[in-house]
């Protein structure tokens, strides 16, 4: 029985590490241009993340977004091309036809991306 604990324990692990290998090269192959490494930034505060979300989407910045992801941290570059609600809006990637809608409490972090 312990043996077959411990085999299920680093199957689990190895689909962990698989998930976030997954997720740094659909990053790169996405964000060709954008060739820097995904740098951890600080949470910001909610109203501050709304007011650099409707002025993002005012004067149609591009922008990096970062999402508190599960146990990691996601980060998105594109534009917000239509508000859904006063806490949803909807992103389309730069460099391909993926949207995401982004909720403002999913956000950890915004700036702009030129």
């Amino acid at each position: 029985m312990f043996g077959g604990q411990h085999v299920m324990e680093i199957k689990q692990s190895a689909l962990v590490d698989f998930s976030h290998e997954l997720v740094k090269r659909y990053q790169r192959f996405f964000e060709l241009d954008d060739a820097q490494e995904l740098i951890k930034q600080p949470q910001m505060q909610p109203s501050q993340i709304q007011l650099y979300m409707m002025q993002a989407f005012d004067r149609h910045y591009r922008l990096a977004i970062q999402f508190n992801v599960a146990e990691h941290i996601e980060q998105v570059n594109g534009r917000l091309i239509k508000q859904l609600d006063e806490q949803t809006y909807l992103l389309k990637e730069n460099h391909s036809n993926l949207y995401k809608i982004v909720t403002l409490n999913q956000i950890r972090y915004i700036s702009k991306n030129n």
